[in-house]
């Protein structure tokens, strides 16, 4: 029997985050509902901009809307992942934070920025200093249906954030989306789910092909940010180093890189994740860089979103590379839900206590 298609593989999921590809469409149904019904203290027309700030998967949500619905955004909105607010954000600019935990340091001070600056501020949040401080203080918080992990909760983050952006008008005419979006995520957990074959099931697949090398995953427009998510998704459950790249620009830079691929220990394998509204120029590129690296890398895996909305597309690839790092972590037999080292860097930064970095001498 082929390990993926083994039910004690999947012992090491302490939090059965590969269940979490049942109920998809029902955890969605439930943020889009509670997006919708959270009462905002200011009206559209205050806001002329957005800032999203979050971290990790809940920064990812930020990058991949702004990827998805590039073309059809109606006023600009920026993605913040760090410390601090740009210096042009002001009173007329929505800050939404985003912590599935609540207690994200660097997500709560450009909330805390935010407010300093009186800028409009809406928390999504389960809780934490977002609930307990900012909620009281007059933020509206939505709080997203649980999940078992913080990267196991990204549907219902990103269908809140889009619901608030529709409510902002920043976006228009979701309405198609969101239905062809339930139907995929209705279908995704018969097609993924730990349950299908691995002949049958496209994330077992590609996680069987990516265990054992170093994965290269490449994206363009929409696919650009999916392919850091899946970069990320993958380094956190798995624990293994992935390397993404974004076309075009990869081609101006990173190409020469190729000939020293055949030094690593282990050897590239190659996911190009495809779009069929790309820039016909980046499909071309697509194929011509694949000749070119091709002989360089232990395979390639080429993956097309599937769906006819943007929204559709955006969480089928999305949720693919989702499943892809759970597989690949139980594979490697490894608990996807382990912080590993970040739980090191966490421990030693609440040891060393909170400080600034010295400033630099003033210039004379």
């Amino acid at each position: 029997m082929n390990p993926l298609d083994d039910p004690t593989t999947y012992a090491v999921d302490s939090h059965d985050m590969l269940g979490q590809l049942d109920g998809l469409r029902e955890r969605f149904d439930q943020a889009v509902a509670g997006a919708l019904a959270l009462e905002l203290p200011f009206p559209a027309d205050a806001v002329d901009d957005v800032v999203i700030a979050g971290m990790g998967s809940s920064g990812d949500v930020g990058s991949m809307i702004v990827g998805a619905f590039w073309e059809r955004l109606r006023k600009p909105v920026h993605v913040v992942r760090g410390y601090g607010l740009p210096g042009w954000v002001g009173e007329r600019s929505l800050v939404i934070g985003a912590t599935y935990s609540g207690e994200t340091e660097e997500t709560l001070t450009c909330v805390a920025d935010a407010v300093d600056r009186t800028c409009p501020v809406i928390g999504i949040s389960t809780g934490g200093k977002m609930t307990g401080f900012y909620r009281p203080a007059g933020v509206p918080v939505f709080e997203p249906p649980t999940a078992p992990h913080p990267r196991a909760a990204g549907v219902q983050m990103l269908a809140a954030v889009l619901v608030l952006l529709q409510r902002m008008g920043v976006l228009e005419h979701l309405d198609r989306d969101i239905d062809e979006a339930r139907g995929r995520l209705e279908a995704i957990g018969a097609e993924l789910g730990r349950y299908v074959p691995r002949a049958e099931n496209p994330a077992k697949q590609v996680a069987a092909s990516l265990n054992g090398a170093l994965p290269l995953i490449w994206g363009a427009q929409m696919t650009a940010p999916l392919a850091d998510h899946w970069r990320g998704q993958i380094e956190a459950a798995a624990k293994v180093p992935v390397m993404s790249g974004e076309f075009p620009d990869h081609n101006h830079r990173d190409l020469p890189a190729v000939a020293g691929y055949g030094e690593l220990n282990h050897r590239p394998h190659l996911v190009i994740l495809r779009d069929p509204r790309q820039h016909r120029q980046v499909q071309r590129r697509f194929d011509a860089a694949r000749h070119v690296f091709e002989p360089a890398v232990a395979g390639v895996t080429s993956i097309q979103a599937e769906g006819v909305t943007d929204l559709a597309r955006l969480l089928d690839l999305a949720i693919l590379g989702d499943a892809v790092a759970l597989y690949l972590a139980c594979a490697r037999g490894v608990d996807p839900a382990d912080p590993g080292e970040i739980a090191t860097l966490q421990d030693e930064l609440a040891t060393t206590g909170y400080g600034r970095s010295q400033r630099p001498p003033t210039m004379p």
